[in-house]
């Protein structure tokens, strides 16, 4: 009893001395102006069918030299994520204003794929500096602003006229990147 006691008190006396912090699978990173911030691109998903879909199974942008694998431990992969490299750039505290990343010429494949991944309301799963992507939306119910955390964003939308459906991928990305300085 006596040596628990003796063991307690030096433990309670080396606290106020260390400063740790550490969570498993989570290595915090500090950024200055102009660092390039890691981006990864995950499986797409969709709140309609349960099979998630391989990003580059659609044509987008690829990196130089194809995607890499970037999965970080077997959660992932066991959760049934696909996370892999991505072409884009994103700089720490810089701007960048209309930047075209490449240019993709559709066959009569990519379009049908394209608009198929759209009808059944695909998102991208982005991961910014191992934060996933999330998005601003509307509530059908009220028409006001919610945000819609961890659900990535749409790669496109379907517009409903009276003649056709219109099927409108995301030809541009209007990203609003927030992030917290201390």
């Amino acid at each position: 009893m006596r040596f628990f006691s003796a063991t307690a008190l030096w433990a309670s006396a080396a606290l106020p001395l260390s400063n740790a912090f550490y969570v498993p699978g989570v290595h915090p990173e500090t950024f200055q102006r102009n660092d390039e911030i890691p981006m990864k691109v995950n499986s797409m998903t969709s709140l309609h069918t349960q099979l998630p879909r391989d990003y580059y199974r659609l044509p987008f942008c690829r990196p130089d030299g194809g995607p890499k694998m970037a999965s970080e431990n077997l959660g992932e992969f066991l959760t049934g994520n696909k996370i892999q490299s991505s072409p884009y750039v994103i700089n720490m505290l810089r701007d960048t204003y209309c930047q075209i990343l490449c240019q993709v010429r559709l066959d009569g494949d990519d379009a049908k794929q394209l608009r198929l991944h759209t009808k059944y309301g695909y998102h991208n799963n982005w991961i910014i500096d191992n934060i996933p992507s999330a998005t601003q939306g509307l509530s059908k119910a009220t028409g006001e602003k919610q945000l819609h955390y961890a659900g990535g964003f749409p790669i496109g939308s379907v517009r409903i006229n009276h003649d056709s459906n219109m099927h409108a991928p995301d030809s541009k990305l209007l990203a609003k990147k927030k992030f917290h300085s201390f």
